[in-house]
């Protein structure tokens, strides 16, 4: 394996292990925090937090073309000192103004949405309104935070990313386990309590960039020209994250007034067990974007063609181990998880796995359109589809329909729409063989479907509790095994992966 191989698989290593560590403790958290809150307070952070998330779609974007300039600048074979220091000081500043105009703009419209539209309880408007401050001061030391983050990646120093997340992870804990026993109002103390753990992870990601890379000392600096570079690029993708983030707290809005706050519940629940499966995925990719930027900037395309089938591949294996069990047992899980499930959150739970599974599969797709700056026809057809979604979802809950069957529209329309967008635009801005990434990728994840699903609906089918997980857990994980090896993995693929364990044997001996 060369250099860069080994390096992905290391990084993949300790991120998967930092997503192991915040899984377990991010299950356990989740349920103290329901017991301290309640559904009724709960639902309120949800969709009160929500609001602010309208705001962070500009977060979204900046970290997209953050991570992009400072990836590509350092993989440029001429970049020097000055070069990589000009980038990030840049890009830092624009993340400042930012700030300030997104606190403006919380401030006045957000703040709008939160007293005149929401559905509160009329004895929690006051602790919903300073949830809503402390999630604003929180927004903003996250999005100031983005740039030193965006150094650690590009530099694929992805152990330390790893332990500054677990470290997060246990803070959040910790939080919880006080809210448990604290006798005022726990709602407040939570938004308070999370908004100070954004303040020491900045002060963290800060402080080891400062000591760690001489490179990325911040200076003031708006260069007219690079400043728009950096501006444009950002200004499309926060066209489509903006969009994206709308839809999705839109729907949670619509849910909130047609349904009521116990859908905003399961909506929130269902997020966090996407979140925790999206994270295994997400690092493996971290580990795999880094590299796809450079290889582009450096003008090595077949390399990168190379690593984005390899990514597509093991990404989805990597999300479908998880998924699939969880799917089939997802009432199972719940009950153990939470002593009271809310309605709808086994539904939302399963359909949002599902869609999770077809975005593990081609999100590497839309890293490498990212890569080469071409992304303005790309965000547009993204924004268009996500503006669908949420139209589909307003017409069905006017007509009454089962909140689980329009959060399945929903989902679903958006996972394939935005996979058949995203192969358009590979092909059209980098003359991406489709061909090729069907043969190689997408039919061995049909032939994985069809071998694994029908055996563990049939277990489903005929076996209950205890022994149902058990069973269909053992099933899918052998099953995926034998796929990953046989489908998944080429010729070549395999004989690496032979040669890693046989290095880690003798080492070990």
């Amino acid at each position: 394996m060369d250099n860069a191989n080994k390096r992905i698989a290391r990084n993949t290593l300790f991120l998967y292990f930092r997503t192991i560590v915040i899984l377990l403790v991010s299950l356990y958290t989740s349920r103290v925090i329901l017991e301290a809150l309640g559904v009724t307070d709960l639902g309120i952070y949800n969709v009160v937090g929500g609001i602010v998330m309208l705001v962070s779609s500009i977060q979204a974007a900046q970290t997209n073309a953050t991570s992009r300039f400072i990836t590509f600048e350092l993989g440029k074979k001429n970049s020097s000192s000055g070069d990589r220091q000009k980038v990030f000081s840049i890009c830092l500043t624009i993340h400042i103004i930012l700030a300030i105009i997104m606190l403006v703009f919380a401030e006045t419209a957000g703040l709008f949405i939160v007293n005149k539209f929401v559905d509160i309880p009329s004895n929690r408007i006051y602790a919903a309104n300073v949830i809503y401050q402390f999630s604003i001061v929180s927004l903003i030391f996250q999005l100031v935070r983005v740039p030193y983050g965006s150094v650690i990646v590009a530099h694929e120093r992805m152990s330390i990313f790893a332990y500054f997340s677990i470290v997060e992870a246990i803070l959040l804990l910790v939080i919880a386990v006080i809210v448990k026993h604290w006798g005022g109002d726990r709602l407040i103390l939570y938004g308070f309590l999370v908004t100070l753990v954004s303040i020491i992870l900045y002060c963290i990601y800060y402080l080891f960039v400062k000591h760690q890379f001489d490179d990325y000392r911040f200076k003031w600096i708006w260069n007219k020209t690079d400043s728009l570079k950096v501006l444009a690029f950002s200004g499309w993708t926060l066209l489509g994250s903006t969009s994206g983030t709308i839809e999705q707290q839109g729907i949670s809005l619509l849910l909130n007034k047609f349904v009521g706050l116990v859908a905003n519940t399961a909506l929130g629940f269902a997020s966090q067990v996407n979140v925790a499966v999206s994270k295994f995925v997400s690092s493996f990719n971290t580990a795999f974007n880094p590299q796809i930027i450079k290889y582009y900037a450096s003008g090595e395309t077949e390399k990168m063609f190379h690593l984005i089938n390899r990514a597509s591949k093991f990404s989805f294996m990597l999300c479908y181990f998880i998924a699939l069990p969880l799917i089939a047992n997802m009432g199972f899980v719940l009950d153990i998880w939470l002593k009271e499930v809310p309605q709808y959150t086994i539904e939302f739970c399963q359909l949002i796995l599902a869609c999770t599974i077809i975005d593990a599969t081609t999100g590497v797709l839309n890293t490498s359109i990212t890569a080469t700056g071409r992304i303005k026809s790309f965000q547009i057809a993204i924004s268009i589809s996500f503006f669908c979604d949420f139209c589909m979802a307003l017409m069905l809950l006017i007509l009454h329909v089962n909140p689980v069957f329009v959060f399945g529209v929903r989902i679903m329309m958006r996972g394939f729409i935005n996979m058949l967008i995203e192969f358009y635009f590979t092909n059209q801005v980098l003359s991406f063989n489709i061909a090729s990434y069907l043969r190689e990728v997408m039919l061995p994840i049909v032939l994985t479907f069809m071998l694994t699903i029908p055996p563990v609906w049939f277990i489903c089918m005929f076996t209950s509790g205890v022994q149902k997980f058990i069973l269909s857990c053992m099933c899918a994980s052998i099953l995926n095994l034998v796929c990953l090896v046989c489908f998944i993995m080429n010729a070549n693929e395999r004989m690496a992966a032979i040669e890693m364990i046989r290095e880690k044997f003798h080492r070990g001996s």
